[in-house]
């Protein structure tokens, strides 16, 4: 028989310091051990009674009631924020978002700098922390005639829907409801949304498990047609080309402040604001370099910025549409860099590289990291984009016989969310 799951309740303080995972942390007594409860929702320095599976390690609690409450508490301005897997620390005062981001960025710094002195870390704040986000993926279920599209709860794949969603730029929130109505009723199966911005409204990019009927089609050309979207492309079923309805390339405001053409379906950092700051931070971190190599560097939002100025840039990125885009954006600006298509991970640094620059996705750089440490002396610094601690400070040690932790800069890109993006800025030791 299967076993049944127990389901206990405790009364619990939280410590001062949340989990990278974004959720308070607690301890409580169970069967005589001393064990860790995460509670999602909680905030530092609160008494709470709790509820929890024992048999999870370590077991993630929830809130039956606040005895107490954290003076880093706050009322979250949104109505959904304790369903939605979103913004899980929007119950929290944006000073202590700041102190809490500051402690997490501290324990990868500790991890990196454990033979060298403490590098300098700075906390950069969102200039805007509501209706700023640039682009969402949601995610999609019709069946019954229904289509039901919203984010997933937390730790589930259950389907939250919201009737707005605050920190979205309006014009991708509008789109969402839109996209719903275009696939509308008929679609069966599941599917992920993206959603960005064009060129004045908003574009998506549809992936759908089995094939839509002909009639979504249709509505997807009308809502092109009459200015509500962009653009829409959609992949379904076993197409192997997607279905393309106006323009669906997303586009934001680069770091130089020209329109930064990205490809359709592409990856952009979330808060355009954010984005200038840190690409104009990177750009500083590297200006004493001749000769740069970038890796995974996507549709050119950094390497705009490290091409000025007359420096050798090489762009590295394994997605063809991508490094297409990175070009039509540097002949734009009448920049060069040499952007080539292949696997960052994996590429050779040149002889005579003096700086490298990673913006890896959130799996990190494993391999290119080790490349680095065994990697061409001309090296001296390393500027390393990240957007998981977790993944940053595995590859920090992996560079640490090698390189040192000068500084750590933590830039808000996604407000009101545990996540934020790192730059850690490395200087080759001297031997």
């Amino acid at each position: 028989m299967p076993s049944v799951r127990r389901r206990l309740e405790a009364d619990v303080i939280t410590s001062d310091a949340m989990a990278p995972s974004g959720e308070a942390v607690a301890h409580a007594e169970i069967d005589g051990e001393r064990r860790a409860l995460l509670v999602r929702g909680g905030a530092p320095h609160e008494s709470l009674h709790v509820a929890f599976d024992p048999s999870e390690r370590p077991a993630h609690a929830e809130i039956v009631a606040i005895a107490s409450p954290s003076e880093d508490r706050v009322q979250a301005p949104c109505e959904f924020t304790h369903a939605c897997g979103g913004c899980d620390w929007m119950h929290l005062a944006h000073i202590a978002q700041r102190a809490q981001h500051l402690r997490l960025a501290e324990a990868v710094a500790r991890g990196a700098a454990a033979d060298s002195s403490a590098p300098k870390i700075t906390f950069h704040d969102a200039p805007r922390d509501l209706a700023c986000r640039a682009r969402a993926r949601f995610h999609a279920q019709g069946e019954r005639g229904a289509l039901r599209v919203g984010y997933f709860a937390p730790r589930s794949r259950d389907l939250v829907l919201v009737d707005r969603c605050i920190v979205l730029d309006p014009r991708v929130d509008e789109a969402r409801g839109e996209i719903a109505r275009v696939l509308g009723p008929g679609a069966r199966g599941d599917g992920e949304i993206s959603i960005a911005l064009g060129t004045s409204r908003a574009v998506v990019d549809v992936t759908w498990s089995r094939d839509l009927p002909p009639d979504a089609f249709a509505r997807a050309d009308e809502s092109v047609r009459s200015g509500k979207l962009d653009g829409v492309r959609v992949t379904c079923g076993q197409a192997r080309r997607p279905a393309v309805f106006g323009d669906p390339t997303p586009w934001i405001a680069g770091a130089d402040g020209a329109p930064l053409e990205l490809a359709p379906g592409g990856f952009s950092q979330a808060h355009e604001g954010v984005n200038a700051e840190l690409a104009a931070h990177v750009d500083a971190s590297a200006k004493d370099a001749k000769k740069i190599v970038e890796l995974y560097a996507g549709a050119g939002n950094l390497t705009v910025m490290l091409a000025r100025g007359g420096r050798d840039v090489r762009a590295i990125e394994s997605n063809e549409p991508a490094c297409e885009a990175a070009r039509r954006n540097l002949a734009s600006r009448a920049l060069v860099a040499r952007v080539t298509c292949a696997d960052a991970a994996r590429f050779e640094i040149p002889n005579g590289t003096d700086c490298v620059v990673l913006d890896p996705p959130r799996t990190g750089a494993r391999d290119a990291c080790a490349a680095l440490a065994k990697g061409p002396r001309s090296v001296a610094r390393v500027v390393y984009v990240s957007c998981d601690r977790m993944t940053l400070a595995r590859d920090l040690e992996i560079l640490a016989p090698r390189f040192s932790l000068a500084r750590l800069d933590v830039f808000d890109m996604f407000p009101h969310t545990s996540h934020a993006e790192i730059v850690a800025v490395l200087d080759r030791k001297r031997s």
